[in-house]
C-alpha cells in the first residue's frame, strides 16, 4: 500500500514536470474597433515596460499603449504635417523615433522626431538630411531597415538622373540618431541588376543583393555586394550549381558575421511537358567580407523521407517535392543553424450558380480561391554543414479568398528552445498549437489554448517577439483588434 502511494506520488511529479516544461501563461487585452480611418495595424514591440501598437489609414496614425498586463493606458494619435510621411517607427527602451519625409518647395527631408517615455513628441524634428529628388520617386523608394538587435537603422534609396539610376543613397544611424556612415554608391552591380534584397549587420555594415536582369533558368547570377563599416565596398558573386526550385533565401549569421544562402535545387526535367518539382535542398555559407564557401550541404530528397513526409512511396525514380519553400533561416551561435521549410500553394474552386429566373439557361460562375499552407520541415544544420536531422511538424491550413492571413506559422526563440506557432486549422473554433523543435524526426504539436475559449482570432505571421520569454500576437476578429501575450 506504501510502495503503491509512493509510486502514485513520483508519476504524478513526473506528469507536473512534464507538463510545466511545456506550459505557459495567456494573456489578453480588450478589443479595439477598427474604422475607417485606421483600418490597418501592426505590432511595433515593447518600449521601456510598456507594449506599443500602430493603427494607421492613409493620412491617420494612432499608437496604442498596453501596459504589462495588456491594459490600455493611452491612445496617441500622432499629427504630423499634411506633407510628411511616416517612414517607420523604432522603437527604443528610454527614447523612441518616427522617422518620416516631408516634401519642401524644392527638396524632400528626411526627419526623425523624439518621442519620450510617454509618446510625446519632441518639440522639434532634427533634420537628417534634404534629398533634391522628385517627390514621386523618393516617396515610392525610400526604404528603412533594421539590424537583428535593432541598434542599427539603414535608410536607402535610388536616386535617378534622366530616367535612369545615378547612384544608391544610404545613411546609417545608431539609436541615438548618431550618423555611423553615409554613402553615394555608384556600384554597377547595384545601378544595373535587378534589386533582390539588402540586410543590415550588428555592426552597421550593410549587404545588397542583386540579380542579372531577365535571367533564365540557365544563366541565374546573384551579385554581393558588401558596404563594411569604414565605407569600403567588396564585390562577389553566387552562381547556383543546379537550376532554383522557387527562390533562394539569404540570411545574415550576425555572431560568426557570415551570410547564409539556402533554398531547394529543381530536379532537370525530361521534356517540355514534365512538371518538375524540388529533388534536394541545400544550404552554403560564405564569410564576410571576403566571400570564402566555408561549407556547402546538399541533402537529397530520398524515398525514405519521401514515405515519411506523404506517407506513401514515390512514383519517380527520384523523389521530388512541389510545394516546398524556404520561410525562415535560424542561425545558431555555434555557427550552425535551423532552416525552417514550409509547404504553400494555392488553387481555384469553380462553382456555377443556376440563374435565379425558371427556365433561363444562365448560370454564375464563381471563383474561389483556396490557400493552402501545410507541414513544415525543420532542417537542422551543425556548425560542420552537416544535416543532421530533417524533422517533420505536421499542419494543414486552409482558407478561402483571405490570401492565407491567418496561416502560417511565427517563430518565439527561447533561447534553450526554438517553438513555432500556428493555428491547427483556420476557423474560429480552431486552436492556438506549438511544437517544439527538438531535432526529432517527426514533431507533435500541443495545444496552447482554444481560440472559441478566449474569442480571439490570432494572425500568428504578425506576432512580435518581445522578450527572451513573451510573444504578442494580434487577434483580428469581427473587426475588432486585441492582444495575446503568451509568456513561456
Amino acid at each position: 500500500m506504501i510502495k503503491s502511494f509512493h509510486k502514485s506520488l513520483i508519476t504524478l511529479f513526473i506528469l507536473i514536470l512534464g507538463t510545466s516544461c511545456f506550459a505557459q501563461s495567456t494573456l489578453v487585452s480588450n478589443a479595439i474597433k477598427l474604422n475607417n480611418k485606421t483600418p490597418n495595424f501592426k505590432v511595433l514591440g515593447r518600449a521601456g515596460n510598456n507594449y506599443v501598437v500602430n493603427r494607421y489609414g492613409t493620412t491617420t496614425h494612432v499608437l496604442d499603449i498596453y501596459n504589462s498586463a495588456l491594459k490600455l493606458l493611452q491612445s496617441k494619435e500622432i499629427k504630423l504635417p499634411k506633407d510628411q510621411f511616416i517612414e517607420r517607427y523604432w522603437l527604443q527602451p528610454k527614447d523612441s523615433w518616427i522617422i518620416s519625409l516631408r516634401h519642401g518647395k524644392d527638396k524632400s527631408y528626411l526627419e526623425a522626431h523624439k518621442l519620450d517615455t510617454k509618446f510625446n513628441i519632441g518639440q522639434k524634428a532634427m533634420v537628417l538630411d534634404s534629398i533634391s529628388e522628385r517627390k514621386d520617386l523618393i516617396e515610392s523608394n525610400l526604404r528603412t531597415t533594421l539590424s537583428l538587435n535593432e541598434s542599427k537603422l539603414l535608410i536607402f534609396s535610388p536616386i535617378f538622373s534622366q530616367g535612369k539610376i545615378d547612384y544608391f543613397y544610404t545613411k546609417v544611424y545608431d539609436n541615438q540618431m548618431n550618423l555611423l556612415s553615409q554613402q553615394k554608391i555608384r556600384d554597377p552591380n547595384l545601378l544595373e541588376k535587378s534589386f533582390e534584397d539588402v540586410m543590415l549587420l550588428n555592426d552597421g555594415s550593410f549587404l545588397f543583393i542583386t540579380k542579372n536582369k531577365n535571367a533564365t533558368d540557365d544563366n541565374e547570377i546573384y551579385y554581393l555586394s558588401y558596404v563594411k563599416s569604414d565605407g569600403s565596398i567588396s564585390n562577389s558573386s553566387y552562381i547556383p550549381i543546379m537550376e532554383i526550385f522557387k527562390k533562394l533565401a539569404f540570411e545574415i549569421d550576425n555572431v560568426n558575421q557570415q551570410l547564409i544562402i539556402t533554398g531547394f535545387f529543381k530536379e532537370p526535367s525530361l521534356s517540355k511537358n514534365q512538371k518538375s518539382g524540388a529533388s534536394s535542398f541545400f544550404v552554403s555559407k560564405f564569410s564576410l567580407p571576403n566571400f570564402e564557401n566555408i561549407f556547402t550541404e546538399i541533402v537529397p530528397i530520398t524515398n525514405d523521407f519521401y514515405l515519411n513526409l506523404t506517407g506513401k512511396t514515390s512514383d519517380l525514380i527520384t523523389p521530388q517535392v512541389y510545394t516546398f519553400y524556404v520561410n525562415s533561416v535560424l542561425p545558431r551561435i555555434d555557427g550552425g543553424m535551423i532552416v525552417l521549410t514550409e509547404s504553400y500553394f494555392k488553387t481555384e474552386d469553380v462553382s456555377v450558380n443556376p440563374s435565379f429566373f425558371p427556365g433561363s439557361s444562365m448560370s454564375n460562375m464563381n471563383y474561389t480561391t483556396l490557400y493552402n499552407f501545410n507541414d513544415i520541415v525543420a532542417y537542422h544544420i551543425d556548425s560542420t554543414g552537416r544535416c543532421t536531422t530533417q524533422e517533420i511538424i505536421r499542419k494543414k491550413q486552409v482558407s478561402s479568398d483571405d490570401a492565407g492571413s491567418y496561416s502560417s506559422f511565427t517563430v518565439a526563440n527561447l533561447q534553450d528552445d526554438i517553438r513555432l506557432l500556428f493555428l491547427d486549422e483556420i476557423d474560429v473554433n480552431a486552436h492556438l498549437s506549438q511544437a517544439s523543435l527538438k531535432e526529432e524526426s517527426l514533431t507533435k504539436s500541443k495545444t496552447v489554448f482554444n481560440l472559441g475559449s478566449k474569442n480571439v482570432f490570432p494572425v500568428v505571421k504578425m506576432s512580435k517577439q518581445v522578450s527572451p520569454t513573451e510573444i504578442l500576437l494580434p487577434s483580428f476578429f469581427r473587426n475588432k483588434l486585441q492582444l495575446v501575450k503568451i509568456r513561456f
